[in-house]
């Protein structure tokens, strides 16, 4: 298992979990078929984007769910789980339900935690 996740445009699926590697931090994601459902960097509400606003000329990554333990312990700040995602539609339908809406914290509501509540519902450890 790579310990980055790289992905094409063409290989996103509804409901993933996508993010981008920056110098000292990562973005994070839900691809809800045309666009990204995220938390903006420079904004403390969750909106809806194009893909290249969101790419901002990083590399698009895959955040893996329902990944072998035992390969999920090598993996660079937390790139994958081994809980496996609920479904593409309840993903996305979880994004969607906040957009507009989420106060961010750096430490603890932050996009990582946004995206792996709507995989994971009350089932994500920082839940928001």
């Amino acid at each position: 298992m790579p310990l980055f996740h790289d992905v094409t445009r063409e290989e996103l699926r509804r409901g993933d979990h996508i993010y981008v590697r920056h110098a000292l931090h990562s973005r994070h994601g839900i691809w809800d078929g045309s666009k990204v459902i995220h938390l903006p960097p420079r904004s403390a509400k969750v909106s809806r984007d194009s893909l290249d606003e969101f790419l901002h000329d990083a590399a698009l990554k895959l955040f893996l769910y329902g990944a072998p333990w035992r390969t999920t312990w090598y993996e660079i700040a937390g790139t994958s789980e081994a809980t496996e995602s609920d479904e593409a539609d309840i993903v996305v339908r979880r994004a969607e339900s906040k957009i507009g809406e989420y106060n961010y914290n750096v430490f603890s509501a932050n996009s990582k935690s946004f995206a792996r509540w709507c995989k994971l519902g009350d089932r994500a450890m920082d839940v928001i």
